[in-house]
């Protein structure tokens, strides 16, 4: 049968043409489903019985739902992530889809001899909304393997810190945590008003400091912020990134198991990468909101508009004082 147009969509439309990422996490993260190796070129997981299982059963998924493609599929010990397209309106939602399958394997695994449940939790959806999406999910499930046998060969460099301190500021922090030890830094602010020729300027600036031994900080808020963040990690050099609200809460399920996404998990791994959240306390301190508030009334006083305070909790506030917290530690601060 032909395939219907597919639409951008909000999650919510199960039954229409849509393409989903699915994850199904094993009971207790035990490594059900496989084993961790590596054959001294790539890794890879050798599959336990049930995890064979996984694997089975996507045929007869297929052919009860012909309107089902499978775009990606990888089992993980401990869990196991498989990419849906469906592309064309089906009977059933591909929820529903998707806790038949899940059942299936369930019954496998109680012939095996595995009786209690196998999974932790309900599967979860991401739903494809936006361009370039369905590139990103393909390589990081096809990625899956290598990614956990590097976060298992650097574990530190992957582990949460929820308490550093740096120039009396605390920070949540994830990476390589002796780039803060480095004594030459440079902050990148670019504003949203520079033109293409100014950025260029400053990426080359930033390039040359870079290849100096010089480490970059920057929020990468802006796009030329972001371009030149880009082009220092793309090329190898050490990167300290300001995050706003960039990691999982305290104490929230995803805590344990968050590992930052798609290039920053590389320059991660290879000790290049440092991400930084400030607590909030760090947000309020009084010298962050004086050096703020000054920024702003500086910014005010060149349109010639009349300044106006805003509420430390509000987004431009925080970006703002990424910058400034950015100044700081780079010892231009104060």
């Amino acid at each position: 049968m032909p395939t219907e147009p597919f639409e951008w969509q909000e999650p919510g439309a199960w039954r229409k043409p849509c393409i989903v990422h699915v994850t199904m996490v094993a009971k207790d993260r035990n490594p059900l489903f496989g084993v961790l190796c590596h054959s001294g070129i790539k890794a890879y997981v050798k599959r336990t019985p049930i995890g064979e299982a996984h694997i089975n059963l996507q045929k007869t998924m297929i052919e009860m739902n012909p309107e089902i493609k499978i775009l990606a599929a990888k089992v993980m010990p401990d869990h196991y992530h498989i990419v849906l397209h469906v592309t064309r309106t089906m009977r059933r939602s591909i929820k529903e889809v998707v806790r038949g399958y899940m059942q299936g394997c369930k019954s496998v695994a109680r012939k095996m001899g595995i009786i209690d449940n196998i999974y932790d939790a309900p599967p979860f959806f991401r739903t494809l909304c936006h361009k370039g999406q369905l590139d990103a999910m393909i390589k990081y499930v096809k990625a899956n393997a290598e990614r956990a046998w590097q976060r298992k060969q650097n574990p530190e460099l992957f582990r949460l810190h929820r308490q550093t301190e740096v120039y009396g500021l605390i920070f949540t922090s994830l990476g390589n945590h002796f780039l803060l030890e480095w004594p030459d830094r440079q902050l990148i602010e670019v504003s949203r008003n520079s033109t293409a020729e100014q950025v260029q300027s400053q990426l080359q600036t930033a390039l040359d400091l870079a290849r100096y031994g010089v480490v970059t900080y920057t929020a990468a808020i802006s796009k030329g912020e972001q371009l030149i963040a880009r082009t220092i990690r793309e090329q190898g050099f050490p990167l300290v990134v300001l995050l706003n609200d960039g990691f999982p809460k305290q104490g929230s399920p995803h805590e344990k198991y968050f590992k930052p996404g798609g290039a920053y998990f590389e320059a991660c791994s290879n000790g290049k990468l440092l991400l930084l959240e400030p607590a909030e306390q760090t947000f309020l301190a009084k010298p962050i909101q004086q050096a703020t508030e000054k920024t702003l009334r500086k910014k005010a006083d060149t349109k010639h508009l009349l300044y106006t305070p805003i509420p430390v909790t509000s987004q431009r506030y925080r970006f703002m004082a990424l910058n400034e917290i950015g100044k700081i530690l780079c010892g231009r601060g104060g």
